[in-house]
Parts: structure tokens; C-alpha cells; sequence
């Protein structure tokens, strides 16, 4: 999809700030606040953006996160879209290489992972092969928050676990799921959907906004704007690994850098201008790294359920 010149400067201007009204957002662009949130539908609906409330699971006590990649036998969409109706699933994504799609999990705690894994990732009809990575720690995680896949819905710091605790009643809980669907939502909106009375939902959210309990997240779909090649690859290592993250935190194309358990020893997700920008990358610079031994990469063709959207609350 093309974007014109006032699409992608809404877009700069939704990652400024998502709840921006539209009769703001006109006056930056030139155009009528009616005229916005009509490019703002389309937008949405062609997913290029999402704006959605972003709520770090470790607040609400979910604390295991894992990568899952799956093979299928026969068609690929019908399960992927199976995937994406999973509550704990908060990224969704269609690729080549080794994995037929990848699924990021976002769960309580380890028993309930894999549950997960048992009852509504390989129960689905076509799911051939189940590798789950789980998190162990994120080394690095670029500050734009709006175009990286990987660990969208986790808010890492340096550990998974990591994050204070938060209480939340029925009410808060109603309007965080408004919220996780449509960042966006005006108080009238959030207090209809929700069932709060419209004073207490007012108050409530802006409770959790300015205590940043909630963010307003504008997600970017990089495969359509940005025209970005975004890619997973996984790293085995040998000596410590310290040293490799240290070397991977200077490349500006390595967004996101996970420790994880299973055949890898470190998950990146790397965005670069081009294939042939990916390839380099994969084959030269990475590769230049000492103590990787091996590179193996996934590229992302389809994605299907952007992150912060696990409604597992």
C-alpha cells in the first residue's frame, strides 16, 4: 500500500502521541478533524497502524513469555488466523525459512505456557511441528517501541521478569480491554464498552495513563509502511555471550536481542532498508562477530496478529 505525504506525516504524529484528537492532528496536516479520521479508518482497516493501550504483562502477573515456531502441513492462513484468536498470543506472523509462521506467547507463569502450548497451539488442525523459545532475558530493545515485533507485549528491561506488580479491580480490567482494542477510544466509548460509569472511567484511565500503567502505543506495520525487510535470526554462540551482545548493540539494524532457551542461544529480530541489506547483514556483519558460530533467519511475509495485543488479562 502507497502512502501519500499526510499519511505518513498522521502516522509520525500518532507514534507522537496516539490519543491526539483528530481536530489537532488536522491542524498539523491541513486538513478538517473529520477529514483525519477518515484517512485514520482507512489506515486501520488496510492495517498499516494499530493504536492500541499497551499494558507490560508483569504488571498483572503474566511473567513467562516464549517465541514459538510452527511448521503446517497443508495450508498456512487458516491456521495462522486460528493463531491469532489465541487470547495469549500477542504477535502472529507468516514467514519463510525454517518455521511456517511464529507465534510470541504471553502467559502467567510456566504451567499455563504450556497448556498453552498443549490445548490451543497444537490442537489446531494443521499444526505439524511446535518449537517453543522462551525468554530468558532482553539485552537490547530499540527506544521507538513502534516498529519492533519481538517481546512487543513484554516491555522488557534487562530481565523478564522484572516490572512492579500492580492492582487492578473489575472496572480497571474492563477498561484496559477497551483500551488493548482501540487506544484511540474516547471516555463516552471506554464507559459504553466497558460498562463503567462514565466519571469512574474518565478518572480510572487517567489514573493508569499518567502512572504509566497504560501506554498508548501507535504500532506500525513495517512490511506495508516503511516498506522495511524485517527478519527473526537465530544465533549460536560459543564463549560468553556478554561479549556478543555488547558487539550486537551497535548495530543500528538489530532491533530487539533476546537470550532464550531451545536451539538458540540468542533471537534477534533485525529491520533493514532491503534483501539485499538483509543479506549482508546476515552473511557479513553478523558473521564478522566473534564467537557466532552460526546464523539462521526466518523472514517476516505476513503478519497476522501485530504485538501489545495479547487480551490475556
Amino acid at each position: 500500500m502507497l502512502l501519500d505525504a499526510v499519511d505518513q506525516q498522521l502516522v509520525k504524529l500518532l507514534i507522537a502521541d496516539g490519543r491526539a484528537g483528530y481536530a489537532d492532528l488536522g491542524a498539523r496536516v491541513e486538513l478538517s478533524g473529520d477529514a483525519v479520521r477518515e484517512r485514520l479508518k482507512r489506515l486501520i482497516a488496510d492495517d498499516v497502524i494499530q493504536v492500541i493501550g499497551s499494558v507490560s504483562p508483569t504488571t498483572v502477573g503474566l511473567d513467562s513469555f516464549a517465541l514459538v515456531g510452527i511448521t503446517v502441513r497443508g495450508p498456512v492462513l487458516p491456521v495462522a488466523r486460528a493463531l491469532a484468536e489465541i487470547p495469549e498470543a500477542d504477535l502472529v506472523v507468516q514467514t519463510t525459512g525454517m518455521f511456517d509462521i511464529i507465534v510470541e506467547l504471553v502467559c502467567r507463569d510456566d504451567r499455563e505456557l504450556l497448556r498453552v502450548l498443549d490445548e490451543s497451539v497444537r490442537g489446531i488442525p494443521g499444526v505439524l511441528t511446535c518449537l517453543a523459545m522462551q525468554y530468558l532475558s532482553v539485552e537490547k530493545y530499540a527506544t521507538e517501541g513502534s516498529q519492533q515485533l519481538l517481546f512487543g507485549g513484554g516491555r522488557p528491561g534487562t530481565a523478564t521478569g522484572a516490572g512492579a506488580r500492580e492492582e487492578f479491580d473489575d472496572s480497571d480490567r474492563a477498561l484496559i480491554a477497551v483500551l488493548q482494542r482501540d487506544g484511540r477510544a474516547s471516555f463516552k466509548e471506554l464507559a459504553e464498552q466497558s460498562g463503567v460509569p462514565y466519571a469512574s472511567a474518565r478518572r480510572r484511565v487517567l489514573r493508569l495513563l499518567e502512572r504509566d500503567v497504560v501506554r498508548i502505543v501507535t504500532i506500525t506495520n513495517q512490511l506495508l509502511y516503511g516498506r522495511r525487510v524485517q527478519a527473526g535470526v537465530g544465533l549460536r554462540v560459543q564463549g560468553p555471550i556478554p561479549e556478543v551482545v555488547h558487539a550486537l548493540r551497535e548495530i543500528d539494524e538489530v532491533e530487539v536481542v533476546a537470550a532464550t532457551t531451545g536451539p538458540y542461544d540468542l533471537l534477534l529480530e533485525v529491520s533493514c532498508a532491503s534483501r539485499a541489506d538483509l543479506y549482508h547483514l546476515t552473511g557479513t556483519v553478523l558473521r564478522q562477530i566473534t564467537g557466532i558460530t552460526s546464523t539462521e533467519t526466518f523472514g517476516y511475509i505476513d503478519i497476522h496478529k501485530l504485538p501489545y495485543t495479547w487480551t490475556a488479562l
